[in-house]
């Protein structure tokens, strides 16, 4: 009985973490290019994707721990690198600049962070995005059907 007490406090404490983990929050979120570019660099941990599918309107939370893996993302200041599981996916070189000067709609004022291929840099995709200190959320729900809204944390 003491075992099994004891194993019990531990799996809500355990699950209480993972829910805040998963549910960072980012108090005070800039799109400010300079202060973005400034916050963005160091090494990012993805913890999670929340994704809205289009048809039925239904999210999906998805995690480390319900997809299986993990993801990595470092912001040096002249490029992104991504990693799944400790491997390399994907490089891009990027910037942060007004969504207008891409979709050439004068309302889209929002700061957007923008992948360009690495070699060529030629535009690759944007994202809408907030940064605080410790805490990343890119918004590719707005210009994908694949992809949600996925929250980093710095370490």
């Amino acid at each position: 009985m003491k075992y099994f007490l004891i194993i019990t406090i531990f799996l809500i404490t355990a699950c209480r973490k993972d829910e805040i983990k998963y549910n960072v929050p980012c108090n005070d979120p800039t799109s400010d290019i300079p202060t973005s570019k400034s916050l963005v660099l160091g090494k990012w941990e993805w913890v999670s994707e929340l994704y809205r599918v289009q048809f039925t309107n239904q999210y999906i939370l998805k995690t480390p721990q319900s997809e299986g893996y993990t993801r990595q993302l470092y912001a040096y200041p002249d490029r992104l690198e991504f990693f799944k599981s400790n491997s390399f996916e994907q490089k891009y070189s990027y910037d942060f600049v007004i969504e207008s000067s891409i979709t050439n709609y004068f309302g889209d004022s929002l700061n957007v962070l923008v992948f360009n291929d690495i070699n060529t840099g030629t535009y690759y995709d944007y994202v809408r995005f907030e940064i605080c200190n410790d805490t990343l959320v890119l918004n590719f729900q707005i210009t994908t059907d694949i992809k949600g809204k996925e929250k980093w944390v710095k370490n």
